[in-house]
């Protein structure tokens, strides 16, 4: 069970320590349309798969971490930026609904990057094409105005074979 501060009531407005940005794969937010009401109702859709992913990502990195991700079915990952200019990407999976809100909460209304100790480095596992996050290419097709290919899945399997 988890348990929301009762200051976190829908529709007061929180002083925030960093200006972030939140983006889905319908729509993004500027910091002052990010409410407790929104992350809660995107939790709400990425659990009823009306949503495949958000992320929320702060104007300055917290303590070196440079995002959450939220993908469908609680895929949680983050970036931890290193001094050294790499990263390493953590990535669990949280099955309660409650517990990926008040992540985003804690990270969004007190500045706190979640606790990655027991989840898994994915680092290696990224290829160097999925070097630029995920994230990144997300931002491309939000900004370019495109959307991909819509291919019949016929054509898309023979695609495939000829290359």
């Amino acid at each position: 069970m988890v348990f929301i501060n009762p200051s976190r009531m829908m529709g007061v407005h929180v002083e925030t320590m960093n200006e972030f940005t939140l983006r889905t794969d319908q729509d993004s937010y500027r910091n002052d349309e990010i409410s407790h009401a929104l992350l809660e109702s995107l939790v709400e859709e990425l659990q009823r798969d009306d949503l495949d992913f958000l992320v929320l990502e702060p104007c300055e990195p917290i303590r070196g971490n440079a995002y959450i991700q939220v993908l469908g079915s609680f895929v949680v990952e983050t970036r931890q930026l290193n001094e050294d200019g790499t990263f390493t990407q953590y990535s669990t999976i949280i099955d309660d609904g409650g517990e990926v809100l008040a992540m985003l909460l804690d990270y969004w209304e007190r500045g706190e990057a979640p606790l990655t100790g027991h989840w898994k480095d994915i680092t290696k596992t990224l290829n160097k094409r999925d070097a630029v996050s995920v994230f990144d290419r997300i931002r491309h097709f939000l900004h370019s105005g495109k959307t991909p290919e819509q291919v019949p899945v016929d054509e898309a399997v023979s695609r495939g074979r000829r290359r």
